[in-house]
């Protein structure tokens, strides 16, 4: 059974452009809880998956990426 926390060190499928690029997996190595509008926030090591759909967690990707709750799925 799949977990429902996203957690660092999870392979996540990331659209990129802002969610309107086709879906690449890539890993999260680090994830900040975010004031609405601001990038930096409070670091955190995992989060309900149902909580995550939002653009106040922003993520950084092994990838070279960062991207926010909006731009990943299991």
């Amino acid at each position: 059974m799949a977990s429902n926390f996203l957690k660092v060190g999870d392979t996540v499928n990331w659209r990129g452009s802002f969610g309107t690029a086709p879906a690449q997996p890539a890993k999260v190595t680090g994830m900040e809880w975010c004031r609405m509008g601001c990038k930096e926030g409070r670091p955190i090591n995992k989060i309900d998956w149902d909580a995550a759909n939002t653009r106040q967690l922003v993520v950084d990707l092994d990838n070279g990426h960062w991207a926010y709750g909006t731009q990943l799925s299991k």
